[in-house]
């Protein structure tokens, strides 16, 4: 996998926990099944991503309020202008099937997403194409790896990089960890102490999900309160609507060096 690649797994703060990709309702063989949990489910969609009150991403969606496309912005003023696109393709049956990722800052640095599905419907394999002026070439296979309760448990590069997260009873993410290539041991990358006991943020698009977990970012039910990633330990408290989901999130983040920074992140939400 290229070093500059989406899909490097590069391990960014964390800003909000998010649900699991794949909820299941019917049992095959002895597969152990998650049940549905209404409590973490929500009918709200996300509209815009606000931080420090300057715009960081706006969100679009069809009649049938499934997401169409995402624009990412710089979130610095002056001059915030969009760098980057996100749009998402469905089947007949509005099952994701591609995610197109252009980037309108560096050049050569597009991707497609081909979502491959298995008998049982669920995602099993990631197919990165890097998109050229010549056309899009395949640049790697992520495959999807499934442990208890139908939680991603590891995503696999034909390279040998690997990401892996572990979950805690309630279906959050207690740690992320990477082995890289040639590697026998795992890497630490972030550990989860708690998390709310509401709805998180990104509940509202299984798209949005999958672009978190392209930056190595796995879903948790919850929003997090407490954790370490970067070298730094990170406090979350919020503010949520009557749907239970946060409508602001104020970070603060405390370096090895004892640095305290508070970012502020809001949400506008459109809930029926």
């Amino acid at each position: 996998m290229l070093e500059n690649s989406r899909y490097y797994w590069v391990m960014l703060v964390i800003l909000i926990g998010s649900l699991a990709l794949v909820e299941s309702c019917r049992s095959k063989g002895r597969e152990e099944v998650e049940p549905i949990d209404s409590t973490a489910l929500s009918t709200c969609i996300l509209l815009t991503e606000k931080v420090n009150d300057i715009l960081l991403r706006s969100y679009e969606y069809d009649t049938t309020r499934h997401l169409e496309r995402i624009l990412e912005y710089t979130g610095i003023q002056p001059g915030n202008k969009v760098i980057k696109r996100y749009t998402f393709e469905y089947d007949s049956k509005y099952k994701l099937v591609r995610i197109r990722e252009t980037n309108l800052a560096v050049k050569d640095n597009s991707f497609i997403y081909e979502l491959d599905y298995g008998s049982n419907s669920r995602l099993s394999t990631i197919r990165p194409f890097r998109v050229y002026n010549s056309g899009p070439k395949l640049e790697d296979s992520l495959k999807i790896v499934y442990g208890a309760n139908n939680r991603i448990s590891e995503v696999k590069s034909k390279t040998g990089l690997i990401s892996k997260w572990e979950y805690d009873t309630a279906a959050n993410v207690k740690k992320c960890l990477i082995r890289k290539p040639f590697s026998q041991t795992d890497s630490l990358i972030a550990e989860y102490g708690s998390y709310d006991d509401k709805v998180n943020i990104y509940a509202f698009s299984e798209g949005m999900q999958l672009v978190n977990l392209l930056s190595g970012r796995p879903h948790s039910r919850r929003n997090p309160l407490v954790y370490v990633t970067g070298g730094q330990s990170v406090e979350a408290s919020y503010q949520y609507n009557f749907k239970r989901v946060p409508t602001q999130a104020v970070l603060k983040f405390k370096s090895s060096n004892n640095v305290l920074r508070e970012t502020v992140f809001s949400y506008e939400l459109n809930c029926k």
